[in-house]
């Protein structure tokens, strides 16, 4: 794997373990996967960078539940300047491929450390988004609700999963959507 050392490979990592594993990576992938890993850093559970019209959260960590020492997978979503699309993109940690399946899950209500699945999202009144190959765009002209407000994106992954309800690491992303307007005051 990289050659990267036993501990900061273990399901059972202490919080350390995205600094030595994103070193770890940097180091024996200095070539082509080195620099975009790196600028790949996971944050915190639960600090994944708010977003607002124009802006990126970066790219965050996905966890199951509140083993916050295993991260397998990475997310991040980026509001456009006008405010009237949203895209949601996530990929492995470690090697940066896309997984076989991800949601995302837009709801006014936070989510906390619990992760959704479709009908849970659904009963939140909130919109479910399955997708493949990384990366979606979602058009919020289709969901007026959240156009002008601040709401919560749940985001999940799973290199493994045969459908988006399956096991998935995941976080949670706030974003406001002020539709391209600035306030200076």
């Amino acid at each position: 794997m990289l050659g990267i050392p036993k501990s900061a490979r273990s399901h059972r990592v202490g919080r350390t373990a995205p600094l030595r594993l994103g070193v770890a990576l940097g180091t024996a992938a200095a070539g082509t996967l080195g620099l975009a890993l790196l600028t790949a850093a996971p944050a915190s559970a639960g600090t994944c960078a708010a977003v607002t019209d124009g802006q990126t959260s970066g790219w965050c960590a996905l966890y199951p539940g509140n083993a916050t020492g295993n991260i397998q997978e990475l997310g991040q979503v980026a509001l456009s300047t006008d405010g009237s699309t949203l895209t949601v993109q996530t990929q492995s940690a470690s090697t940066g491929v896309v997984p076989g399946t991800s949601f995302a899950c837009l709801t006014a209500t936070d989510p906390g450390m619990t992760r959704l699945q479709e009908q849970q999202c659904a009963m939140d009144n909130g919109v479910w988004v399955p997708f493949t190959g990384g990366s979606t765009t979602i058009d919020l002209a289709q969901y007026p609700q959240f156009q002008g407000t601040q709401f919560n994106v749940q985001v999940a992954a799973n290199q493994d999963a045969n459908s988006a309800n399956g096991d998935a690491f995941y976080d949670n992303f706030t974003v406001t959507d002020t539709g391209g307007s600035v306030s200076l005051f």
